[in-house]
């Protein structure tokens, strides 16, 4: 995804100010002599024409921020050195938002002028090409969140800073785009009690009159998008591996287990580990009297959002006028998600109470009853309550149901203290001779395939794993990972490693902060999808970090190279070859699929993290493999990763390096497979049919359907 900077139109007056030169609240400051001139207010990239300013090279940012996630406001102080391009006679920076304070230029109070997202400075003097100068910036505020979700993230006890290609001008003055990358220090005080995580080595850590100063020092030039300084309570975890220093921070609640609500045991439904679909209930015939009646119960909920739902079902017995009841709490909506019309093939019986459409999408009303449902996480227990008046004088035969497509399954539910108005099936599942107390577990209904597991009563010890649990043994393997990449690419680019995961919905992708990576919780359904995520956001600390796009236009070397990483991994740990998830993906998608109509090599900034980049560029790496064979591919690689370390990088220039150590002309090879808009055909020969899903591809496959593939 991606999205522009709203156009501000100027009014004249404005437009003349700024001509001018004139400071807010300050007298006008011309230019003194010819030789000097404004730097211009973007980089010069076409997909996003305001981004970065010209005229200048960022050095060094020294960032010194205060936050309070009570009242979500920032105060800081950004000392920006940088080294002029030009004769300069005033410059741009990005910045979103935020109240400037005050700014100057070496010393020395400048004018300056907000127009946008734009803040354009004008020193007292001309500044010198090829002379350093330092700029300090004071400035406060609320951030803002991206309107698609990233950015300045508010969480419950603090902030994510995450999101690409822009998220850096939402909470400091910078020049913002990936071909200015600079060194940071960061200084960021938060109250005491919560950890503020940043990009490189942790120099200090101090706590003063109720305040913790996290001191962070990134030496390795880095794109502005890549800075973070996350804030919230976490586990800080850090170590030291084959000379590279790791800090880990994962969110205490990761690891807050479903325990039964009162007594010992509960009713769980248990997580599918494989690539298979379930529909489960927990059923219960009940007498309803004349008079009527209703049913409580309490539950914890945590399912995949959009794609396995929780629901409430009832039929008066004998007959099949099933539907599903609402919850007079309001937990449940008439929401289809994103998992309709799909998983009416997958579980027909849906069918009564969902009905798809020609336009892909589905009602929430089917061919006996209406669509009441759950999706996502309650944030520990809620209570439902549901109204059996429409069956009074019958029995009605009610089912709590967690359904569920065929892929990742995230902890599941847990069903504790059902209460029954008439006293019928009033039960905390706590251990007698029938501890389900008349409820029962009658399996699928007709047309689903059989639960590969199903509801238990049982204690917290039969639950599945804790998201934290599986972030743990993905992380466990860390450090062997970034070895075999090393292995792979040269070795590792920065002095440090690690990772970060909070406990926050809605965030739904990973970004390859530079040293640290943050993933968002839900890529940890099990160690094998984790280590996945890990392995693709750290082959972008060589592709994307320490070599970074020119221009946007090239981002297929960041997604395309992790992504080849992915595959290469599979191989290595008997999940699936390179060749493997190459033939799924060309089997995959038909000829007229709008997987191939997309120039990935181009593919314009609305496009930019579509699937086809990830899948595509993958697949071109894989065809390079095959022209000029593994000695060379892997050469080019390690090559193309040392000789422009810290740098930034076009598609041009790796072409050119490809063709240098193989000695091949390889203009067709990448025309063919980064610019064509129609599916490559491939000799009979090498046009092989996939008899099963890699590991690397369902990952990918499971990251782009569910949105969690990198903004």
């Amino acid at each position: 995804m991606m999205f522009r900077r709203a156009s501000v139109l100027l009014s004249g007056a404005l437009v003349t100010m700024l001509s001018l030169g004139l400071g807010t609240g300050t007298a006008p400051a011309s230019d003194h002599t010819a030789q000097f001139s404004p730097g211009a207010p973007g980089a010069g990239d076409p997909y996003f024409g305001t981004d970065g300013n010209g005229g200048y090279d960022v050095q060094h940012y020294f960032l010194d921020v205060k936050y309070v996630p009570a009242t979500d406001r920032l105060t800081g102080v950004a000392t920006i050195t940088a080294r002029a391009t030009q004769n300069l006679s005033r410059f741009n920076l990005d910045l979103q938002g935020l109240t400037v304070r005050s700014v100057s230029v070496n010393g020395r109070a400048a004018d300056w002028s907000r127009a946008a997202d734009e803040l354009t400075v004008k020193p007292r003097s001309g500044l010198p090409k090829a002379k350093n100068f330092t700029t300090v910036i004071r400035y406060d505020g609320v951030p803002q969140t991206l309107g698609d979700g990233s950015g300045f993230i508010h969480t419950d006890d603090g902030a994510d800073v995450i999101g690409e290609p822009h998220v850096a001008d939402t909470w400091y003055p910078v020049n913002d785009h990936p071909s200015d990358k600079a060194a940071y220090t960061f200084k960021i005080a938060v109250p005491a009690g919560l950890e503020a995580i940043a990009n490189g080595v942790l120099k200090d850590q101090r706590t003063n009159h109720g305040w913790t100063t996290w001191t962070w020092d990134a030496k390795e030039p880095m794109a502005s998008y890549l800075a973070t300084a996350t804030i919230g309570q976490f586990d800080v975890r850090a170590y030291q591996r084959q000379g590279i220093r790791y800090w880990d921070a994962f969110d205490p609640d990761l690891f807050n287990e479903a325990v039964p609500r009162t007594g010992q045991q509960y009713a769980l439904s248990l997580r599918v580990d494989t690539n298979e679909p379930s529909y489960k209930r927990l059923a219960r015939t009940v007498s309803v009297p004349a008079g009527g009646a209703d049913l409580s119960f309490w539950i914890n909920r945590d399912t995949e959002p959009g794609w396995d739902h929780v629901f409430v079902e009832a039929h008066t017995v004998g007959q099949d006028n099933w539907t599903t009841l609402t919850d007079g709490n309001g937990h449940t909506s008439q929401d289809t998600g994103r998992v309709c019309p799909f998983w009416l093939d997958l579980h027909p019986f849906l069918t009564h109470y969902q009905t798809a459409q020609p336009d892909g999408t589905c009602t929430p009303t089917g061919s006996s009853g209406s669509w009441w449902g759950a999706s996502g996480r309650s944030n520990g227990y809620e209570q439902w309550k549901v109204d059996l008046s429409a069956y009074a004088g019958t029995s009605v035969e009610v089912s709590i149901t967690y359904a569920s497509d065929d892929l990742v399954q995230l902890p599941g539910v847990v069903v504790d203290d059902i209460v029954v108005s008439t006293g019928e099936g009033t039960t905390s599942f706590e251990a007698d001779a029938d501890p389900f107390d008349g409820w029962s577990v009658p399996g699928p209904p007709a047309g689903s395939a059989p639960n590969p597991n199903d509801w238990i009563v049982g204690t917290a010890a039969d639950a599945p794993p804790t998201t934290g649990e599986v972030v743990e043994a993905s992380f466990a393997r860390q450090s062997e990972i970034v070895g075999f990449l090393s292995s792979t690419f040269g070795r590792y680019p920065f002095a440090a490693s690690g990772g970060i995961v909070d406990d926050v919905d809605g965030l739904g992708f990973a970004l390859e902060n530079q040293t640290r990576p943050i993933y968002a919780r839900d890529f940890f359904t099990d160690p094998i999808n984790g280590q996945n995520v890990i392995v693709h956001e750290l082959t972008h600390q060589w592709f994307g970090d320490s070599l970074a796009v020119q221009r946007w236009q090239h981002i297929w070397l960041n997604e395309g190279f992790a992504t080849y990483a992915e595959w290469l991994w599979s191989d290595r740990e008997g999940m699936g070859t390179a060749q493997e998830n190459f033939d799924f993906f060309y089997n995959l998608f038909p000829a007229d699929d709008p997987f191939w109509t997309l120039a990935i090599g181009d593919p314009g900034p609305d496009a930019l993290f579509d699937f086809a980049v990830y899948a595509r560029g993958a697949m071109t790496l894989h065809q390079l493999r095959l022209a000029v064979g593994d000695a060379d591919f892997f050469t080019i690689l390690r090559t193309w990763a040392t000789n422009y370390r810290n740098g930034n990088v076009t598609t041009g220039q790796f072409i050119a390096l490809a063709e240098k150590i193989s000695g091949q002309q390889l203009d067709s090879l990448f025309q063919t497979w980064l610019f064509s808009t129609t599916k490559p055909v491939l000799p009979t020969a090498a046009a092989k049919s996939a008899t099963s899903t890699p590991a690397a591809a369902g990952s990918l496959l499971e990251r782009a359907r569910t949105g969690q593939l990198r903004r």
